[in-house]
C-alpha cells in the first residue's frame, strides 16, 4: 500500500513541474508529502520531473563525439559513486561485528551509512541520471547544430519576358484596302488600254501625302521572266513627258487578278497619268510609247 501512495506521490510531482494540478490533486498531494516528507527532501524528484518532460524529445539526431564521450563518462562516474556507496553501506554492516565496538556504537555507525530509503532513492538518482543525458540532448539540438548555410550569391530571380505575338504581316491587297481607308486624298483611277480606252484592264489608287499608291490589274497576259517583265511609270507635270517616274518592275504568271504595289523612284508632287509598259527583264530608265499596255490620266 505504501509502494503504491509513493508512487502516486512521486507522479503527482510531476505532474505539478510540468502541468500544474487541480484543486482535488493539490489536496491528494498535499496530504501525501504530509505522510513522506522524506521523499520531499530528495532532490532525485526534481530531476525526475525534467526527465518526464523531456521524454517526447527527438533524440534522432547523431550526438557529436565528444559531447557523447562526456555523457558517457559523466554516467560512468554516477554509476560508481553509487557502488562506493554500496561498499560503505556494506562496511558499515560489518562493523557490527567488529569486536572492541559497543553495541551502541555499532548501531549508530549503520544509522549513518544507510540511507533513508535506498530502493526509492536509487530509483530518484536512476531517474536522474536519464534526465540528465535527455537534457544534454536538448542541449545539443539547440545549441550545438550547424546552423543553416547562407546560401552565397544566390540567382536573382528573373521575372518572366512576355513574348508578344507578332502581327503579321499584311497581304498587299490588305494594304491597299488600308490606304483607301486611311488617307485622305487618296484618287482611284480605272487602267486601261491604249488602243481601247472602253477595255478596261484595272485600276490604280495613289496618296501623294503618302507617297504610296497600288495597281490593281487583270488580263495581262503572262510574261517571260527571263526576258521581259512589267514596269509602272508616273507621269509628274514637274517632270518631261519623255522622262516619267519609274514605279518599280513586276511579273505577271497567270490570267488571274493582281496588285502590285507602286514604288516611286523619286518624289511625286503633281502627278497627271500613270501607266503600265512591257520592257526587258529588269526594267528600263526610259520607255518607249508602243509598249504601254495600261494608261490611265489623274
Amino acid at each position: 500500500m505504501k509502494n503504491l501512495e509513493k508512487e502516486r506521490l512521486l507522479e503527482l510531482f510531476a505532474d505539478q513541474t510540468l502541468f500544474g494540478l487541480s484543486n482535488e490533486e493539490a489536496m491528494e498531494f498535499k496530504v501525501l508529502k504530509n505522510k513522506f516528507p522524506e521523499l520531499e527532501e530528495d532532490l532525485s524528484l526534481e530531476l525526475t520531473a525534467a526527465m518526464i518532460g523531456l521524454s517526447d524529445l527527438n533524440t534522432d539526431e547523431i550526438l557529436p563525439t565528444d559531447l557523447r564521450a562526456r555523457i558517457y563518462a559523466n554516467a560512468d562516474n554516477f554509476f560508481n559513486s553509487t557502488e562506493e556507496s554500496q561498499k560503505v553501506l556494506n562496511f558499515a554492516s560489518r562493523t557490527n561485528q567488529t569486536p572492541g565496538l559497543t553495541a551502541t556504537e555499532s548501531v549508530n555507525q549503520v544509522a549513518i551509512a544507510e540511507p533513508k530509503s535506498s530502493a526509492w532513492q536509487w530509483l530518484g538518482w536512476a531517474f536522474a541520471a536519464a534526465a540528465c543525458i535527455a537534457l544534454a540532448v536538448n542541449l545539443w539540438l539547440t545549441q550545438f547544430q550547424k546552423p543553416t548555410e547562407t546560401v552565397k550569391n544566390p540567382e536573382p530571380v528573373q521575372t518572366p519576358q512576355i513574348v508578344q505575338t507578332p502581327t503579321p504581316e499584311l497581304t498587299v491587297v490588305q494594304k491597299r484596302e488600308q490606304l483607301l481607308a486611311s488617307a485622305t486624298d487618296v484618287v482611284q483611277v480605272s487602267l486601261a488600254s491604249p488602243k481601247n480606252k472602253n477595255e478596261i484592264l484595272g485600276d490604280m489608287v495613289w496618296s501623294n501625302s503618302q507617297q504610296k499608291g497600288y495597281a490593281r490589274l487583270r488580263g495581262l497576259p503572262a510574261n517571260n521572266v527571263a526576258e521581259e517583265c512589267y514596269q509602272l511609270w508616273i507621269v509628274d507635270e514637274t517632270q518631261n513627258e519623255k522622262t516619267p517616274i519609274s514605279g518599280g518592275v513586276f511579273d505577271v504568271s497567270g490570267t488571274g487578278e493582281i496588285v502590285v504595289p507602286i514604288n516611286a523612284q523619286l518624289q511625286v508632287k503633281k502627278p497627271k497619268a500613270v501607266a503600265v509598259s512591257k520592257e526587258k527583264s529588269g526594267g528600263v530608265v526610259v520607255s518607249k510609247p508602243e509598249r504601254i499596255v495600261a494608261i490611265a490620266k489623274i
